[in-house]
């Protein structure tokens, strides 16, 4: 079958971005439009954001309703308009072998479309993307001059714009290069019949082509699986939900070979490796790897909306997989103190249990949801204090105990991260989240100051 092998540049982006692609001959405009959103970070196959018009000899073609209707019988600008789904691409890119792609009018994205080979031996109904670098910037950031804007807030965590940015970005699909995931994608896209008969194939699975590739991963020789599987673990520890192009980010920028996203597909839904996962409370679905725990979340959408938008926590390689232990967690000079306080408070001085005291606190910290107050006055309720001044002192210790605990709503981030990122509604929970009271004494009548909405003689003044 007759297909070009065609290389899409964007203009205007420094270091360049660019996709190899190759469709079969016989593609309309409109097809060519369709196989460009697929594998940019553009949207409009999802829904028409944007209109798209390619100048070539004496025509415009553009899928643009206004320009269409205004300009029916008319010049445009000297040009005859078209719609692109009536006109197929062959003839121009044989004759000019290049041309610009001119997507959204207001941004003025200009892709620049070059044929580098027409083949005879492409034997599928739909395009392929076959090599590519660069992540493509996202819809509506205003062009190359805001994209270029757009990532000097987004890779600098310092920024008191960071976390809005980052929380747009990700609304608008921002996502790395994924070659695999992208092709499945480019199924869709198809206008002719695939002709199996020239193709390696079983059962309609490709086994091996010169473009394609192969459909089917034979894990025995896929690398690092046992080490994949170990950050499966640790990311979904310490996540709590982690979306597989996420994952692949994350473990493709800390080894060597990289991991597709057929690979790690193909990996997660063999039988032995998903028991493995089974048994750390792991659950490969169909978008992401989930801790059973969030299965049992309350509000499900409610805690899914509150990640959205937050950036991943990411340590060191060595530091991440020691999230595979289920008891980890970083241990902070706020845990020590607390662990001091009661040894001396109500352990004679012994060490023996403290260890077992702040786990079990920092265990209910992390959990999703949590009701910190309710923590506290769980606390308070063992611990008899004597009096307020050792009260307080010991709900401000819990309070930075809280704020730099590692938890799943804030991806892995603590509270007092996020605050520090400069995002108002994420500040960290306050020193002291009772108030302290004036003297270190509080009325028998009057509220508890730990929260719990009693009097105080019928709750810590028993």
């Amino acid at each position: 079958m007759k297909a070009y092998i065609l290389k899409l540049s964007f203009e205007g982006i420094t270091p360049q971005i660019w996709r190899r692609i190759i469709l079969p001959a016989g593609a309309t405009f409109n097809r060519l439009h369709e196989t460009i959103q697929n594998v940019t970070n553009f949207q409009s196959t999802l829904e028409p954001y944007h209109t798209f018009g390619v100048e070539i000899d004496d025509y415009f073609i553009t899928d643009n309703e206004s320009i269409l209707d205004e300009y029916k019988g008319k010049a445009y600008y000297g040009k005859t308009v078209k719609q692109p789904a009536r006109i197929k691409i062959d003839s121009y890119l044989e004759k000019h072998s290049h041309f610009i792609y001119n997507y959204d009018f207001g941004d003025d994205w200009r892709i620049l479309v070059e044929l580098e080979e027409i083949v005879r031996d492409y034997y599928f109904g739909y395009p392929t993307l076959l090599e590519g670098e660069g992540t493509a910037p996202p819809e509506d950031v205003g062009g190359p001059s805001g994209y270029e804007a757009f990532l000097k807030v987004y890779q600098d965590p310092t920024h008191p714009d960071y976390l809005s940015t980052y929380a747009w970005a990700e609304k608008q699909f921002y996502l790395l290069l994924d070659i695999a995931w992208l092709n499945e994608r480019l199924r869709m896209v198809k206008y002719k019949k695939t002709e199996w008969q020239s193709i390696d194939h079983d059962n309609y699975y490709v086994l091996s082509d010169k473009y394609r590739g192969a459909q089917t991963v034979n894990i025995d020789k896929l690398a690092n699986k046992n080490l994949i599987i170990q950050y499966a673990i640790a990311c979904t520890k310490l996540y709590g939900l982690i979306k597989y192009p996420k994952f692949l980010e994350i473990y493709n920028a800390q080894n060597e070979p990289s991991v597709s996203s057929s690979e790690l597909q193909a990996l997660l839904a063999d039988s032995h490796y998903a028991k493995l996962l089974e048994k750390e409370s792991v659950f490969a679905q169909k978008r992401a790897l989930n801790h059973e725990a969030i299965e049992y979340v309350e509000n499900y959408s409610a805690f899914i909306e509150g990640t959205i938008g937050k950036p991943f926590y990411v340590p060191a390689k060595e530091e991440l997989l020691l999230y595979t232990d289920d008891l980890y967690y970083e241990k902070t000079s706020h845990q020590e103190r607390l662990g001091k306080m009661l040894a001396k408070d109500f352990f004679g001085g012994s060490t023996l249990m403290i260890k077992d005291e702040i786990d079990n606190l920092v265990g209910q910290l992390r959990g999703v949801d949590v009701n910190f107050q309710a923590v506290v006055r769980d606390f308070l309720v063992r611990f008899e204090c004597k009096d307020m001044k050792q009260m307080n002192e010991y709900m401000h210790v819990i309070a930075m105990i809280a704020n730099s605990t590692r938890i799943w709503e804030n991806r892995g981030h603590t509270p007092h991260e996020l605050g520090q990122m400069g995002k108002r509604h994420l500040m960290p929970l306050p020193s002291t989240p009772f108030s302290i009271i004036e003297g270190g004494r509080t009325d028998r009548n009057e509220p508890c100051p730990c929260g719990s909405g009693k009097k105080h003689k019928k709750c810590c003044g028993k």
